[in-house]
């Protein structure tokens, strides 16, 4: 349902600034061969849950990170530069590097004492924030209607930095467990997206879309006193974001 409404607000906002400026649209600059392209994009995303972890943390110390269902929203951006070409059958192709931001992904659960759930003694939370660099492609179909339909893929690098972890003592006997350390992984990320988007005057686009990503592995530090294993670690963790774009076209 918050997907419906965001979209619709969006939809919304594309369809009053298409209006107000229906005078220039038909007046956009003849297509060229290939020209530079800058894309700015930004909106809210939501992540995909942790996952239940059971591991040792000394010989004698195993413990059950059961993770919570619950997902959060987080904020989004990116920069993409590069080049546009013409292709054949009124399509054009794009091509560029993209940095995109994010605000931190918020993970949670409990923590199983000797991982038996009978000893449910502690809750715990934690924040990963993503940043990558990727190559980015992105057909779009300008056959003359009254937006432009695309599909967008990226694959780079992300820096995933996993921080803040907390653990809270469920009963007043339970004594406070030392904290997993910062740290920050590099990983292969990738996304994968569609949408639309309509001339408002020469040079310029506005978009609207929807864009799964891959932020790759994250992992924790070590605890103090801590002798195996690491901290919590994911190999993958996924966002699906609504997205709006302003493109400049040189």
């Amino acid at each position: 349902m918050r997907y419906l409404t965001i979209l619709s607000v969006i939809a919304g906002i594309l369809l009053s600034c298409t209006q107000s400026l229906a005078g220039t649209t038909d007046s956009m600059a003849a297509p060229k061969d290939w020209t530079w392209v800058g894309t700015i994009s930004v909106g809210p995303a939501w992540e995909s849950a942790g996952q239940t972890q059971t591991f040792y943390l000394t010989p004698d110390i195993i413990k059950t990170y059961a993770a919570s269902n619950i997902t959060h929203a987080l904020a989004e951006g990116e920069v993409f530069m590069g080049i546009q070409k013409q292709l054949p059958k009124m399509l054009q192709g794009q091509l560029g590097l993209a940095v995109a931001v994010t605000s931190s992904a918020k993970l949670s659960g409990n923590i199983w004492d000797d991982a038996d759930p009978t000893f449910d003694n502690y809750s715990y939370r934690y924040q990963i924030q993503h940043t990558r660099i990727a190559a980015k492609i992105k057909l779009l179909a300008d056959r003359g209607y009254w937006v432009i339909p695309w599909v967008s893929a990226s694959l780079g690098i992300g820096f995933n930095h996993a921080h803040d972890f907390q653990n809270t003592p469920l009963l007043s006997e339970a004594v406070t467990l030392p904290n997993f350390a910062s740290n920050t992984q590099t990983s292969f990320t990738y996304t994968l997206g569609a949408g639309v988007q309509k001339w408002l005057k020469p040079h310029w686009q506005l978009g609207a879309g929807y864009e799964f990503a891959d932020w790759g592995q994250s992992q924790l530090g070590r605890a103090s006193g801590q002798t195996l294993n690491s901290g919590l670690h994911l190999n993958h963790l996924y966002t699906s974001g609504v997205i709006v774009n302003l493109t400049y076209l040189a």
